[in-house]
């Protein structure tokens, strides 16, 4: 067993569920009170906490059980991408 990733690991799943725990908190929000959380976030963050909240959030937008809050998810991820265009000049492309 290779213990000098477990720290990295760690982080990484702690971040994945502070990322899950952001969304959460846009879902409950209007919507524009969500785009604003979304600026925000992707304003302030470091680009691999971006990269991991771009897939995070492409999954919860393709796979949610509820339809409505589905389509809602995909609003976000459109908005999620426009503000990360602006912030990079570039546009990223879509997670594997």
């Amino acid at each position: 067993m290779d213990l000098s990733r477990f720290p990295a690991e760690t982080e990484g799943a702690l971040q994945d569920v502070s990322h899950a725990d952001a969304i959460a908190d846009w879902i409950s929000r209007d919507d524009i009170s969500a785009f604003s959380a979304i600026m925000t976030q992707v304003n302030t963050s470091r680009t691999a906490d971006v990269a991991r909240l771009d897939s995070l959030l492409r999954g919860m937008a393709a796979n949610h059980i509820d339809p409505a809050v589905r389509a809602r998810l995909v609003k976000f991820y459109a908005m999620f991408k426009i503000v990360e265009l602006l912030r990079y000049e570039k546009f990223h492309g879509f997670p594997d």
